[in-house]
């Protein structure tokens, strides 16, 4: 076996083999200015470590949880070990061939656990400097190994919960870029993640070898540049009294004169290449990149390059509002919080993208807010240089077939997994609860949620994915047609896709038929309220049928993200009403109308991939079927995650039922209202008194209904409003194309539903597929959130009404009976009347 690659093996690119930095350095290699190198790989650290595999368990099982003493065993073993006999001879070949032997190198440290999400080791493991000779990189090789068990590395791993002897590490053995006192070296940002400013590039300078800024023990110039242009921003210069140079077969640090040491370390020109290079780096991985640098002789190197993951939080409603258009409650968004960030990282690992160390979602008074400075830094990560012109799309193709064929795999993959996850769910549904105790009803709990996240893992992809494949389609539609019409044709392709919703939607429209057939309910219906009407369900009994069974399929739908809030099964009221503003349209043919569409889009479609050039029909024809298939696969693992939601209810209730009797609760589901760790705590044997988790109930549970009577704050922390043109209009996205006037109503949940009127324009903040009878009697939709992928935004495109989304404070800037004038395909609203 061959221990030692070159950055140009095309097995140098795999983190397991490579480690984070090796790798990442090989990819870079191709279109950057990177020293040449070679990388011992992690096969030579395992072949290493198995004569000592045994004295190192015995080692870590007798030092336990002391990882200082652990440590100090390990290394003294890993020190005192020889190299693979064949290491030594495979390295100096290496080095030899490229012309390493003689000069002066860098012998860093590549661990393969660098890129897990909140999990950088970043300078945990060492790095030697200014080595020469084959002897003194064999004992930096060895050191750096030692390194893996540094007691700080140890302990890293072990709050992680990552296994020491999972670990391994590769070495990068490269040339010295041999900056001088009078030239510079440092790190660079191509966004700026101190201040979380997305629009500038981030630079800190120091003269010698960067490795003074690396570790942040030195004084260092800094800068800031904007993205685009050439100004020259801001800088902010220090006194550098020393810097680090090559001394020998090693480092030193020398002492600068005064007027030296006060200089900056970059001139004006030099900012803008260390700053061009941060954004090629950027440019080249398809992510804002964490660089290190160094200028020699007039050049610029880049000595390594890593994902920025890290970035202060912004919190908005922008992301947040549709997903969570309402208050939560605290044990739902826990239950949820850790599943939805595991899938998150998940997906961006499928997709190519690095993890994300921080957090997406957060709950402040009870409304979850998103990180948008973290959409940015994700969003709009389709490869474009890949598809800028037809030239590009024809060059880019064997990497577009070799680089998303998970896509086409995923929707396969995920449709087999999900029988798994029913019978699951079926097992659950069906244990007995009377008969367990409080802890085993917690355990069946945790084992629903478990069985979820499980579950769950693949779907943020999903909606990714779908994303993307829009983003994707509509540019390849610009390439070829005037804005305006590649916007009709891409709303005509994706205008009809056979979705759960739209299925189900059919089913209650047959109900509403069903309806008619039966005046007297009919009457009964109209007169009164559903509630009460579901009480002479049985005197009708084809209708009741019917009914039962569609709730049977359908019943775990849900009202509201919150799993505190009824499914259709536990509120048929919210469905009977429903089938009630059905009923008042006329008989029409939908199945007539559903089939004119389809034959419209066949049309569209065949037009475009005709005018496609050949060699392209392909790619075009699989992302249109895929763009469709992504909307249809979104919708329905939406609707299968809420199969979740019946179960969890039950064992939640039973579990509250119980601390009822104790005098913990006031009420069974009460129990939404305490905290994961405190609920968990008390149902896992720690004593915690009854009189505490009931006055944590009960003042959570005032939070959250404070919450619910008030807006939440767009902006967190900011108290502003979205801003009215002067000609009274209001901006949005763009939903589903066309224009029309009305009167607006006001829909808060789904209680307003009997109140709304035929014809009316729609406001709301989100729309979920509970709301979809609403659709059939408005002419006009306009919500606060959301975008052209939402429910919303989907369903009004498949009935053929307009729609604009993401209106900021649309429910306070618009009254019920105003009129408006709407046009989806521009995102715009225009209040005719006050």
């Amino acid at each position: 076996m061959n221990l030692v690659i070159g950055f140009d093996d095309p097995r140098a690119d795999a983190i397991d083999t490579s480690g984070g930095k090796g790798a990442s350095l090989a990819r870079a290699a191709r279109e950057l200015p990177v020293p040449d190198g070679v990388i011992v790989s992690s096969d030579a650290y395992r072949r290493f470590m198995q004569p000592l595999a045994g004295a190192v368990s015995n080692a870590l099982a007798e030092c336990g949880d002391d990882a200082g003493a652990a440590a100090q065993r390990v290394r003294e073993l890993v020190l005192a070990a020889p190299l693979p006999g064949e290491l030594a001879p495979q390295l100096e070949a290496a080095m030899q061939a490229r012309g390493l032997l003689q000069s002066r190198v860098a012998v860093r440290s590549s661990g393969t656990l660098e890129d897990l999400p909140g999990a950088a080791f970043a300078g945990q493991h060492d790095t030697f400097l200014g080595l020469r000779g084959i002897d003194a990189v064999c004992d930096a090789l060895r050191r750096c190994y030692a390194s893996l068990w540094n007691p700080h590395v140890m302990l890293y791993r072990q709050r992680l919960g990552l296994d020491h002897t999972g670990a391994a590490m590769a070495v990068v053995v490269q040339a010295m870029v041999d900056v001088q006192a009078d030239e510079a070296a440092g790190v660079a940002f191509s966004i700026d993640p101190v201040r979380g400013d997305l629009s500038q590039v981030l630079v800190n300078a120091a003269f010698g070898l960067g490795e003074t800024v690396v570790a942040g023990e030195s004084p260092v110039d800094e800068y800031r540049l904007p993205r685009e242009g050439d100004a020259s921003g801001e800088e902010s210069v220090t006194i550098k009294p020393q810097a680090l140079v090559a001394d020998g077969d090693g480092v030193a640090a020398v002492t600068l004169d005064p007027a030296h040491a006060a200089r900056s370390a970059l001139d004006a020109a030099q900012r803008r290449d260390v700053a061009r290079l941060a954004l090629a780096a950027e440019h080249h991985f398809g992510f804002p990149q964490d660089i290190e640098w160094a200028f020699h002789d007039g050049r610029l190197f880049l000595l390594q390059s890593r994902p920025v993951t890290r970035i202060p939080a912004r919190w908005t409603r922008d992301e947040s509002a549709e997903r969570f258009p309402n208050p939560v409650t605290p044990l739902t968004w826990d239950l949820c919080e850790a599943g939805f960030h595991a899938s998150l990282n998940y997906s961006f690992r499928l997709m190519g993208l690095p993890p994300f160390g921080e957090k997406w979602f957060a709950m402040h008074d009870y409304n979850i807010y998103g990180n948008q400075n973290a959409v940015e830094l994700y969003s709009g990560r389709l490869p474009v240089g890949m598809l800028k012109d037809v030239d590009s799309i024809r060059a880019a193709l064997p990497q577009i077939a070799r680089q998303f064929a998970w896509v086409q795999e995923l929707p396969v993959t995920w449709m087999r997994d999900l029988d798994t996850y029913l019978i699951g769910i079926g097992a659950l549904a069906s244990e007995q609860l009377d008969d367990k105790s409080l802890p085993e009803l917690w355990d069946y709990v945790l084992r629903i949620n478990a069985l979820g996240a499980e579950y769950f893992l693949p779907n943020i992809a999903i909606s990714l994915t779908q994303r993307t494949l829009y983003a994707g389609l509509q540019q390849m539609l610009r390439l070829a047609l005037p804005a305006d019409r590649a916007q009709a044709v891409f709303d005509a392709l994706l205008a009809q896709t056979d979705t759960k919703t739209g299925q189900i939607n059919a089913e209650l429209w047959q109900l509403s038929r069903l309806l008619l057939r039966d005046p007297a309910l009919h009457d009964a219906l109209r007169g009164t309220d559903a509630r009460q009407v579901l009480d002479v369900l049985p005197a009708h009994a084809e209708f009741e049928q019917a009914f039962r069974t569609f709730l049977q399929r359908h019943g775990h739908r849900e009202l509201d993200f919150d799993a505190y809030q009824p499914t259709w099964c536990e509120a048929p009221h919210i469905v009977l009403e429903q089938i009630k503003l059905m009923a008042q349209r006329s008989d029409e043919d939908h199945a007539a109308q559903d089939n004119v569409r389809r034959m419209e889009q066949a049309g569209v479609e065949h037009a475009v991939l005709s005018q496609a050039p050949g060699e392209l029909r392909y790619l075009v024809q699989e992302v249109i079927r895929l763009a469709r298939a992504y909307t249809a696969l979104d919708d329905l693992e939406h609707y299968q995650t809420t199969r979740l939601t019946p179960p969890l209810r039950r064992g939640l209730r039973a579990v509250g039922e119980r601390l009822v009797a104790l005098g913990a609760l006031d009420a069974p589901m009460d129990v939404f209202f305490v905290p994961f760790e405190e609920l968990d705590a008390a149902l896992s044997g720690v004593e915690v008194p009854a009189g505490h988790i009931l006055e944590t109930a009960r003042r959570h549970k005032a939070g959250y209904e404070a919450a619910l009577a008030q807006a939440p704050q767009w902006n967190l922390g900011e108290d502003t409003v979205a801003p009215v043109e002067a000609d009274g209009v209001l901006r949005g996205l763009a939903g589903s194309p066309g224009t029309v006037e009305g009167e607006a109503f006001i829909v808060r949940s789904p209680e307003d539903f009997p109140k709304f009127p035929s014809g009316a324009i729609l406001v709301a903040r989100t729309t979920s597929p509970a709301w979809t009878a609403l659709f059939y009697q408005a002419t006009g939709v306009i919500t606060e959130s959301g975008g052209p992928l939402s429910h919303g935004a989907v369903t009004a495109r498949e009935l053929g009404i307009p729609a604009v989304m993401s209106v900021r404070d649309a429910m306070e800037r618009i009254a019920s009976g105003q009129r408006v004038r709407i046009d989806g395909r521009n995102g715009v609203i225009e209040l005719l009347t006050s």
